[in-house]
């Protein structure tokens, strides 16, 4: 995690909001949580890619897996076509 593009604010017409006010909105939704809540922006940052196409949902579970793990002690995100080991 932490790489440029991971740091980089969505695109207003990636999620059809202005992309200061998804940052806000996600630092509001994160602030009470108990969990990581940069690797929460990363991700939802990076789910925004998958769904525009930009990233593979392979690459998008690959880039993750280790960081779930480690924060939720189990991944148990279905992969349409991966294995089911944790």
């Amino acid at each position: 995690m932490g790489t440029s593009d991971d740091e980089q604010p969505i695109e207003e017409d990636a999620v059809g909001v202005d992309p200061a006010v998804w940052e806000e909105t996600a630092d509001d939704l994160l602030e009470e949580s108990p969990y990581d809540t940069d690797l929460g922006k990363e991700m939802s940052r990076d789910a925004v890619r998958v769904s525009a196409g930009r990233m593979s949902e392979a690459e998008f579970h690959e880039k993750y897996h280790d960081a779930v793990l480690e924060e939720f002690g189990v991944d148990d995100r279905p992969l349409e076509g991966g294995d089911d080991d944790e």
